[in-house]
């Protein structure tokens, strides 16, 4: 799908929907404060949404590839991206944009974790 759908544990029906996305988001995450979710799509694009408003606060391009794994930075200005481009991204939430790209992975890069400290 090319939404990113939310639920409550209990309720039968999703809570929220966030669209914008044009090819089918495979990965998603939170920030830590929940004020915003970051999507990956199969198009490679990276769409933010604003929680409270459910609605897109940044569009991010600059994979080749699919867009497959999504992590925020624990302090939240920043968020990392995996693609099977096999390249690592840096993005900047505040400066809207990319900021640093890591090269030389063999294969896709399928998870992207921050160490908490």
């Amino acid at each position: 799908t090319k939404k990113v759908n939310m639920w409550a544990i209990g309720k039968p029906h999703a809570i929220l929907s966030l669209s914008g996305h044009q090819s089918p988001v495979e990965c998603v995450t939170f920030d830590q404060a929940e004020e915003v979710v970051v999507a990956g799509a199969a198009g490679g694009t990276l769409k933010l949404w604003d929680l409270e408003e459910a609605k897109v606060v940044r569009t991010l391009t600059g994979h080749r590839s699919n867009c497959i794994s999504v992590d925020f930075h624990p302090f939240g200005e920043f968020f990392a991206s995996g693609s099977l481009d096999t390249n690592l991204k840096i993005w900047d939430v505040r400066r809207k944009g990319c900021i640093h790209t890591y090269k030389g992975h063999d294969r896709g890069v399928g998870v992207c974790k921050f160490s908490p400290d």
